[in-house]
């Protein structure tokens, strides 16, 4: 077991935020294959022909899509390494993917049973999960789930025990994550008021009065390029960030991924409003072999914050 908390990370660049978000996916040569199951679609994001049976599959968390990871596909591009056989899914209610409430709300279990017959779909019957917040917590369980598909795990600012316990018990565990608390309150109010709060968002995100809103996520919130938080506060869907909280009702990490025998590396920043130190540490109690590190000078995003660090743990799983 790794608990880097050293002052760097080999490999991270010295630039913060160094590259900006795009959703031009014939620029990366991606190409989009979308996939419908019972609770609604998700759109893969992929090369046009398939170079082995082993992908590399990137979850985004709530408040995201694909484009989250494309600062990281410039970063391995521009560094020469490269990521084999990339899969940037849109997951439903998120980006292009549709979410269909009408059979009941979304289980993990119902969210991860789409996201294999999507990678299935595409011919890749192994897969190295990288997943982002909301994303680590999917990655998680699909490694719970199929241990012969899923090859290797990177958590970056995983949901896991601290995000389970205030949502459990939100009044009790407010301390735990005060922000993540705080933007779930204003989330309830914005599904309430339906499409009132729907236009409310637009024209908060028109006003540029949504950068405040994502100064807790960031270590340099305003250094982060204008089109990072435009990106994000066009995914800001009520009704699906609480769809995505509610998956975690019930979950019980410390027993759902006991039996978890691939390699993990969970990673978050130093600044990381989302995820505490603890979270890590519970991790190294549950998977002794798994690695964690904390990422210097940085927020909950280091996929947008500091992309070498996370190169350097995908890297390391291939």
């Amino acid at each position: 077991m790794l608990h880097d908390k050293s002052a760097g990370v080999r490999g991270t660049t010295l630039t913060y935020a160094p590259y900006p978000l795009t959703e031009d996916g014939a620029g990366l040569s991606l190409v989009s294959t979308t996939v419908t199951g019972t609770m609604g679609s998700t759109v893969a994001h992929h090369l046009s022909e398939r170079r082995s049976d082993r992908a590399t599959l990137f979850l985004h968390g709530a408040a995201g899509s694909w484009s989250t990871w494309t600062p990281l596909l410039r970063a391995a591009e521009d560094s020469g390494s490269g990521i084999a056989d990339p899969v940037l899914l849109d997951l439903p209610g998120w980006g292009a993917a549709t979410l269909d409430p009408s059979p009941g709300p979304p289980t993990i279990d119902t969210v991860c049973e789409l996201v294999r017959a999507a990678v299935l779909e595409l011919g890749y019957t192994r897969w190295d999960v990288v997943g982002h917040s909301m994303g680590g917590f999917i990655a998680m369980h699909l490694a719970a789930r199929w241990p012969d598909e899923v090859q290797s795990v990177v958590m970056v600012s995983g949901t896991t025990w601290s995000l389970v316990d205030s949502v459990a018990h939100p009044a009790r565990k407010v301390w735990l994550l005060p922000h993540f608390s705080a933007l779930w309150r204003i989330m309830v109010l914005l599904s309430a008021l339906g499409a009132t709060g729907h236009a409310l968002v637009r024209g908060m995100q028109a006003a540029g009065m949504l950068r405040p809103v994502v100064v807790p996520l960031f270590r340099h919130p305003f250094r982060v390029s204008a089109n990072v938080v435009d990106a994000l506060a066009r995914e800001i869907r009520p009704p699906s960030f609480l769809a995505a909280v509610d998956i975690t009702r019930g979950y019980s990490p410390s027993i759902a991924w006991a039996g978890i025998t691939c390699p993990v590396t969970a990673l978050k920043g130093d600044r990381d409003a989302l995820v505490r130190d603890s979270d890590l540490e519970e991790l190294t109690r549950l998977i002794p072999a798994s690695r964690t590190v904390v990422v210097p000078d940085c927020g909950h995003f280091a996929n947008i914050e500091r992309p070498d660090a996370v190169l350097e743990a995908i890297a390391a799983h291939r």
